[in-house]
């Protein structure tokens, strides 16, 4: 790669310019519980007040891709930056949970014409047939490391006073970001004018696509699927928009998400990749929920594991893109990254019990990041070998659909659930066990018994009270035993993948050229 007097210098600057925008809505990782109490939300808005601004991120993808293509570059960045600026400091003073939601919103809506107006001027100086995979690479790099890095920082920061000063660092940022604008966008290049074509049909039909999935997302964790109501409209809501969306794309001619994509082979394979990546990525949160829950970790601590993540992130993205630079066959990187996975998931089978050393994790969750790297490198680029630019936005839509919305914010309810049906599935089996001829829980029993009825309750009240400490003995095993098995299931999910690849000999060539850009969302 050859880079003229400077280059790299402005390089590195744009994409110091577009970091912020990739983790405005990441620096509050760690402070759920904060926030929750501060506005005194109930379980269900609190759900709402985290997935709402994901889901406006992703609907709004294909209209700011539109409009930010229709501006002046820097003019368009440094407003970009103001604005979100305002609504992020909104965003801390919010007073009610209905505006923290709008105004979380609205900063994940400009995120996108932040990442569009920093990205333009850097694939501009790449040469996209020999070194996209380079971009790709720094992409995705700049992406997973940097938000494991921002939710680290935001939890110390909150720690300073609360959750507020995890936002105001994010504001901080922003004003970097000026400066950063005025010095590496010099030049207010204005785009070629054109006639505004934009499929609003088929954008207000993938929003409504969007609403039972968010529904479902918020609250299928605590309804039954298979029973409630709600839950088996939505079900079927999502059905009837996607047959009415494939019949309406077939009678026009520039439809937002055109279904010829799919006539690519490696765009149907490649958001597969990104489901399987997002769905084996997404057990992590059992990991916090184990660490605070039973563990009792702080915060900070559960922070810090990021570190251990971005450590084998640092690893495998410069190796992966290495790899792919040197046209190395995709099914070698594959399979590393499956494998990578496995081997978290099956070493985190062995970590579910009580008092488990801190230092325990950090293996799993290097090759967590490991796998992270291989994989989301070789997804984005595989997904994109030869798709025309017309298909560009049809491409990255469809696997950011199927990483972000299906595979982490609709996998994590179902993974919370069969984790809640597992728990009371193994809490039963243990409870069968406290029986006469257990003389310890017969013992504490009794114990507690004497105390309440020494406190002067009734027998009933006393019998009832004395059962919390015996559910609550059950409940910690029997949660962690339904962590063992989610694991373990992931584990053999992770492998299946590889086999597959290595026994039907799959991925067996070099990358092909990339031409379309990379709007990493």
């Amino acid at each position: 790669m050859k880079w003229q007097r400077g280059e790299l210098f402005i390089v590195t600057g744009l994409y110091l310019l577009i970091i912020p925008f990739f983790n405005a809505l990441n620096a509050t990782g760690f402070e759920n519980a904060q926030i929750q109490g501060h506005f005194g939300a109930s379980g269900t808005e609190f759900m709402y007040m985290n997935l709402v601004p994901f889901f406006v991120l992703v609907a709004g993808i294909p209209l700011a891709l539109e409009l930010a293509k229709r501006f002046p570059l820097r003019s368009l960045m440094i407003s970009v930056i103001i604005l979100s600026f305002f609504f992020n400091t909104l965003t801390a003073w919010a007073p009610g949970v209905g505006w923290f939601i709008i105004f979380r919103s609205m900063v994940s809506f400009l995120m996108i014409f932040g990442i569009v107006a920093a990205l333009i001027p850097i694939v501009k100086r790449y040469n996209p047939a020999l070194n996209m995979a380079i971009l790709y690479g720094i992409v995705q790099f700049i992406i997973q490391g940097s938000s494991h890095l921002y939710k680290f920082l935001g939890a110390n920061f909150a720690h300073i006073y609360d959750w507020r000063i995890s936002i105001l660092l994010v504001n901080i940022n922003f004003l970097l970001c000026i400066v950063l604008t005025f010095v590496f966008l010099r030049k207010n290049v204005t785009p070629p004018k054109r006639p505004f074509d934009f499929d609003f049909t088929g954008w207000i039909i993938m929003i409504l696509f969007f609403l039972p999935l968010l529904f479902l997302a918020a609250e299928g964790q605590r309804r039954e699927w298979f029973s409630d109501p709600a839950v088996i409209i939505a079900i079927i809501s999502v059905i009837i928009i996607i047959v009415i969306y494939v019949l309406y794309a077939r009678s026009v001619s520039k439809p937002l998400i055109d279904l010829k994509v799919f006539t690519y082979r490696n765009v149907a394979i490649g958001t597969l990749l990104f489901f399987l990546t997002g769905a084996l990525n997404g057990t992590g949160s059992i990991i916090t929920g184990f660490m605070g829950g039973i563990l009792g970790f702080d915060d900070l601590y559960m922070a810090r594991t990021h570190l251990f993540i971005l450590a084998g992130l640092s690893a495998s993205i410069p190796l992966c893109t290495y790899l792919l630079y040197k046209r190395i066959h995709l099914h070698l990187i594959a399979v590393t990254g499956f494998l990578s996975f496995a081997l978290y998931h099956g070493l985190m089978y062995f970590r579910f019990y009580p008092d488990i050393s801190p230092k325990d994790f950090m293996w799993p969750l290097v090759f967590k990041g490991a796998g992270i790297g291989f994989l989301y490198v070789l997804s984005s680029l595989y997904i994109s070998e030869k798709v025309p630019k017309p298909l560009s936005t049809s491409r990255m839509m469809s696997g950011v659909i199927a990483r972000i919305i299906l595979a982490s914010l609709l996998g994590a309810t179902v993974l919370t659930t069969m984790v809640s049906k597992l728990t009371v599935h193994h809490a039963t089996g243990i409870g069968q066990q406290i029986t006469a001829t257990n003389e310890e829980a017969v013992k504490d029993y009794e114990n507690a018994m004497n105390y309440y009825m020494n406190q002067g309750l009734k027998v009933t009240e006393a019998d009832k009270l004395a059962d919390d400490p015996l559910r609550y003995e059950i409940q910690r095993p029997a949660m962690m035993l339904a962590y063992k098995d989610i694991y373990l299931v992931m584990a053999i999910v992770s492998l299946i993948p590889a086999l597959l690849i290595i026994f039907l000999r799959l991925g067996r060539r070099a990358l092909r050229p990339v031409e379309v850009e990379p709007i990493p969302l």
